[in-house]
């Protein structure tokens, strides 16, 4: 607690006495945001900083933080807004599935990255074509819709939300472990239409 305190990542708790201090609830919920993103991120403290920094500034809305924390679950770098560097042209097929989706027409890191994972694909002759696209993107729509809910939630109980701490945690471990679930669910389907196609039934 007295490192976290020292890196600027945990605010003082209410002073007792000389040497104690009292954390409450916010301070709990920042200690678990950081242990998710030391232990299931493996972010390194200075991203950490980064991002509680701008959580405890009160002119950042808690979009900026979700974005910083998306970046971190993607395993993307950190980006500077004056940094971001002009890559390939943008692969055709974004514009139209942002509109089919109904999406905003923004500049964002996930934008910028899948932009470079098509032109990759492209490069080793595998389909990137908007039907492609509309395939994976619709069911991932209507999952990151109830994600984006489920994160603001309180769980099982009726109330405000919860706080802006709980928030990126829930956006950085779900990002991770959904992610996960997806590629393991996959790589089952994969296998099992595989085995059917083996014995003639698939």
């Amino acid at each position: 607690m007295k490192f976290y305190r020292r890196e600027g990542l945990l605010p003082a708790g209410a002073r007792l006495t000389a040497t104690r201090q009292d954390y409450g609830p916010a301070h709990l919920e920042r200690l678990a945001l950081i242990q998710v993103l030391r232990e299931v991120a493996d972010a390194p403290i200075s991203r950490i900083a980064r991002l509680t920094a701008i959580l405890d500034d009160p002119e950042q809305p808690l979009l900026s933080a979700l974005g910083a924390a998306q970046l971190i679950a993607l395993g993307l770098p950190a980006e500077e807004p004056d940094e971001v560097s002009a890559g390939p042209p943008e692969h055709p097929a974004i514009a139209p599935l942002l509109v089919h989706l109904g999406w905003p027409d923004v500049d964002t890191s996930p934008r910028r990255a899948l932009n470079e994972l098509l032109r990759s694909l492209e490069g080793w002759g595998l389909p990137t074509d908007l039907e492609v696209l509309r395939r994976y993107a619709e069911p991932v729509a209507e999952i990151s819709q109830a994600d984006v809910a489920s994160i603001r939630a309180q769980t099982g109980q009726p109330g405000p939300e919860v706080s802006d701490d709980v928030q990126v945690m829930r956006a950085v471990a779900g990002a991770i472990a959904f992610d996960r679930l997806v590629q393991l669910l996959r790589a089952l389907g994969h296998t099992s239409y595989s085995i059917l196609r083996a014995r003639g039934s698939g």
